[in-house]
């Protein structure tokens, strides 16, 4: 398999809307974005309420990358069979608060590490834009495939909010059938 690689993205159901996560941070200092290991782990379960939008019919997603990165099991074991092994996992309750209905078939996730993947020469950084690490405005991304060393998925170097898969973690997430994930061609990718 080509060693190419995607920005990992999330997208609404073709039905419904994804429900959104109310988190109350635990720890002042503890950030789940930017790739570090945490000092102390969190308190588990980590317990998290849905909201809806302001539609009806909500559903649960399989990941939720603010204001906690969360994941269903089901994601979280196609990234193992995949070969990612930079993630560490906490127990997560999702309360709903209007049914009262508690979901455990989540995790919270830190994907550990950060990764200088970016082709400097290729990447278009946004004008007047200085920052070329960890929050670098980027218009379009160039990934240099050498740069990631074979790594399945991790957050970039440059701006931590973009998280790549590798070709392969792509394929065994569609495989198992997880379809309310995006997976954008680095070149289309700005943030």
């Amino acid at each position: 398999m080509p060693d190419s690689y995607y920005v990992l993205g999330v997208q609404d159901p073709d039905v419904g809307d994804r429900a959104r996560l109310i988190y109350t941070r635990d720890h002042p200092l503890r950030s789940w974005m930017t790739g570090a290991r945490f000092d102390r782990p969190p308190p588990e379960p980590i317990p998290l309420k849905l909201r809806g939008t302001d539609e009806e019919g909500w559903v649960l997603g399989d990941l939720w990358l603010t204001p906690i990165t969360v994941m269903s099991r089901r994601l979280h074991e196609a990234l193992l069979r995949a070969g990612v092994d930079n993630l560490e996992t906490y127990a997560v309750e999702l309360t709903d608060p209007e049914a009262g209905t508690v979901y455990q078939d989540f995790v919270a996730f830190n994907l550990i590490g950060r990764v200088a993947a970016a082709d400097a020469g290729s990447t278009r950084f946004a004008p007047g834009t200085k920052e070329r690490t960890v929050s670098a405005d980027i218009d379009s991304l160039a990934i240099d495939p050498a740069r990631a060393l074979g790594a399945r998925m991790f957050r970039l170097a440059e701006s931590v909010n973009a998280i790549l898969v590798h070709a392969a973690v792509k394929e065994a997430i569609e495989s198992a059938g997880i379809s309310t994930l995006t997976f954008l061609a680095p070149e289309d990718w700005a943030g």
